[in-house]
């Protein structure tokens, strides 16, 4: 792809200009958040409210009605934390379900990026829920906007041998360096206080320079990620920045390589938008990593486009620049020039499910939470059985970017009672436990309808629907990873699943294949406009044709790739 020139020079868009004028993330949203007159903001108060992580969304199961009845629409807000490395102490689990009952729907999502998400907040709740965040230290600053969104790291890499610990310390440090440096976030919901590490209450000087990001921040979303070659368990490859661990035989961290250039978002109908995987820059010491990071970030914040928002991640710096401009802006900056990429393992994938015996010599268990919601369904009452155990037990929680669940450093004594509570409650930990499949177990939706202002399809409403039907064919006991998104924004990560959904108009998707559980292979189309009520059966042609023509272990994803696709097919 040729290189645009005018990337840097043209002319700004309109959300630049008001990120410019905002008065570091302030504008009018005191004044706005406060008029009782008003259930929602402005959509100049939208654009900052992003930054202090809230999207302004409506019921959208009931715009056509109340259109029709005159009303405004049925406004709401989600709100989202910030966990680095998806860890939380079993109070901030607690906290949080409590504040989903108290300010929100009754549910908790997880996402992709091990967070939490709060949804159907209503607009005078906002601050009460992001101030009792706070109060036990869990930020929402940065859970959305043109900023450093939450560092995502393998969850269990401080738990499990052969999973270095200095992942989760480092992935801590990446988070606070990004950390935005303007007040406004304190001076709006926590009355001009900052709540330190120890507890102790600071009065913020007011500040609203950036010494990092300057007065327009980044141009769009920026993510990075911390992982392991032979757990890729967070995608590396999918991430603006990552960095590889790369270990020596006895399993110690001997620094990373770092990847650049990641993403799967995209534009149906617009060419210069399209997913990417990231390329292995080069590779750095652990105490270079932070550095590292810090200019390839630089180089995003200095050459994204700023006038075009659907061009504007690093991905497309690096597609219109050129992988080799890249290095070498990198080594400019930093004064030295990287070492090749080292050598790594094949790549794997973990989703942590099960019981795992920690190095310290206490217990894990990953606990599958549908779609990453938590919530109490006749069959499956989650919220009450995850609450119950966190109340009991107090377990250190980490999310996954599987969109399950953790409950780390469990004694050998609490085991068992662990292991009841889980019965009871029908959680499900493993294939076969409590009616969970295997296809089931590694699909994975997005929110979508009714909150999702983007989404053009159903997702985590109608995923359920379709692994019904597969398993009624006989079809649940395959491993496939299948991931459903309601728009091409593919939050739940299609693009590299072996079998990637994506919405294209209301009850319309995108059908691709050959993506692989790695995630070091793009998925391609293999069939435009399906409807809705035909995928299952689509779905099953595809499951039962591979049952009868693979290899000896062949992956569903290897061999569609191999059959179904060829390497020039486009990806969009």
């Amino acid at each position: 792809m040729a290189v645009d020139t005018n990337v840097v020079s043209a002319k700004p868009s309109k959300v630049e200009e008001l990120k410019a004028t905002s008065n570091g993330l302030m504008g009018r949203l005191a004044e706005e958040l406060a008029d009782p007159t008003t259930d929602h903001v402005s959509e100049e108060a939208y654009q900052l409210l992003k930054f202090h992580g809230s999207y302004q969304q409506d019921d959208r199961d009931q715009r056509q009605q109340r259109k029709r009845e005159g009303r405004d629409r049925a406004w709401q807000f989600m709100v989202r934390t910030k966990f680095p490395g998806g860890r939380l102490t079993a109070e901030q689990y607690l906290l949080a379900d409590e504040l989903a009952g108290a300010y929100g729907n009754g549910t908790l999502r997880i996402t992709t990026r091990q967070d939490f998400q709060f949804h159907g907040i209503g607009k005078a709740n906002l601050k009460p829920l992001i101030r009792a965040l706070n109060e036990r230290w869990v930020t929402t600053y940065g859970g959305c906007g043109d900023i450093a969104r939450n560092v995502v790291a393998c969850p269990v890499a401080d738990l499990l041998p052969g999973h270095p610990p200095e992942l989760q310390t480092l992935a801590q440090q990446v988070s606070d360096r990004f950390l935005a440096d303007s007040t406004a976030y304190y001076e709006l919901w926590l009355d001009g206080e900052k709540i330190l590490a120890d507890g102790t209450r600071v009065r913020v000087t007011p500040r609203r320079e950036e010494s990092f990001y300057g007065p327009t921040y980044m141009p769009r979303k920026h993510k990075m990620a911390i992982g392991l070659p032979h757990d890729n368990c967070i995608d590396l490859f999918t991430n603006d920045l990552a960095l590889e661990g790369v270990l020596d035989a006895d399993g110690r961290l001997q620094g990373f390589n770092l990847i650049a250039g990641g993403g799967l978002g995209s534009t149906h109908g617009k060419a210069e938008t399209f997913p990417r995987l990231g390329d292995r820059i080069g590779f750095v010491l652990p105490e270079q990593a932070l550095r590292a990071l810090e200019e390839a970030t630089a180089i995003y914040r200095d050459y994204g486009d700023r006038s075009n928002r659907r061009h504007a991640r690093l991905k497309y710096v690096l597609a219109d620049r050129g992988v080799d401009w890249f290095r070498a802006e990198l080594a400019r900056r930093l004064g030295w020039e990287l070492p090749p990429p080292a050598p790594v393992t094949t790549h794997g994938a973990d989703d942590h499910l099960g019981w795992h015996r920690q190095v310290d010599g206490r217990w894990l268990v990953g606990v599958w939470v549908e779609n990453g919601r938590i919530k109490d369904t006749p069959e499956r009452p989650v919220r009450s059985g995850l609450r119950a155990i966190v109340a009991e037990l107090r377990p250190e929680l980490r999310l996954t970017a599987q969109q399950n669940i953790v409950l780390a450093n469990i004694a050998d004594a609490d085991r068992p009672r662990v292991e009841a509570l889980l019965a009871e409650y029908r959680l499900a930990s493993g294939d076969g436990e409590a009616g969970l499949s295997r296809l089931r177990r590694y699909a994975m939706a997005c929110p979508a309808l009714p909150t999702c202002g983007l989404a053009v399809a159903e997702s985590e409403r109608f995923l359920p629907q379709v692994i019904d039907a597969l398993e009624q064919r006989g079809l649940g006991a395959e491993q496939v990873v299948i991931r459903m998104s309601g728009c091409p924004n593919a939050c739940s990560r299609p693009p590299t699943a072996e079998i990637g959904i994506v919405g294209r108009s209301l009850n319309l998707y995108h059908l691709y294949v050959g993506g692989n559980i790695a995630g070091t292979r793009l998925a391609r189309l293999y069939q435009r406009e399906v409807r809705g009520e035909a995928l299952p059966d689509v779905l099953a042609d595809l499951l039962e044709r591979w049952q009868r023509e693979r290899a000896p272990g062949e992956a569903f994803g290897d061999w569609a790739d191999r059959v179904l696709v060829s390497v020039n097919d486009p990806v969009n």
